[in-house]
């Protein structure tokens, strides 16, 4: 009777373990510009490593700055929101960024995971709009120049 409890024991705790890696975790501030979600990196289109609890802080100019717990460590960087998933999971909503260093682009992207009922998803929809409009204006404004004549 006794090796009945003690597998029990081990089997209950192996099945609390799975759901903790199971749960979604998700926290957001009531302007949603600081959330907590989970984000897998992404590098050269292959996942990198598992999804991990990540924080993330959007700034006043549309830039993420994303926090990942690495070991006792949390590694920050800036990342610039670039789309979103058109088939995301049940109940999710995924968006994608892409690494900033110094300004510019570069190729790690990070897949950003979070509730489809969020207080978040409208902030970065604002995001994704915003940058669409300023990428519209930039495709007119260069057409517009070279379609000018030369004075002389």
């Amino acid at each position: 009777m006794d090796a009945l409890w003690i597998v029990l024991f081990f089997a209950v705790m192996a099945g609390l373990w799975w759901v903790s890696y199971k749960i979604e975790p998700h926290y957001a501030s009531k302007d949603g510009k600081r959330f907590l979600c989970t984000a897998q990196e992404i590098v050269e289109g292959q996942p990198a490593g598992r999804a991990r609890e990540t924080r993330v802080m959007v700034l006043d100019d549309g830039v993420l700055h994303c926090s990942q717990k690495r070991g006792l460590r949390r590694n920050g960087s800036l990342w610039a929101l670039v789309g979103k998933s058109p088939s995301p999971p049940q109940r999710l909503q995924v968006y994608v960024a892409q690494e900033l260093l110094d300004g510019h682009a570069l190729p790690n992207q990070l897949a950003i995971r979070v509730p489809a009922k969020s207080k978040v998803i409208p902030v970065l929809e604002q995001i994704l709009a915003d940058r669409e409009v300023r990428r519209e204006r930039a495709i007119r404004g260069t057409a517009e120049s070279a379609e000018q004549p030369d004075p002389d």
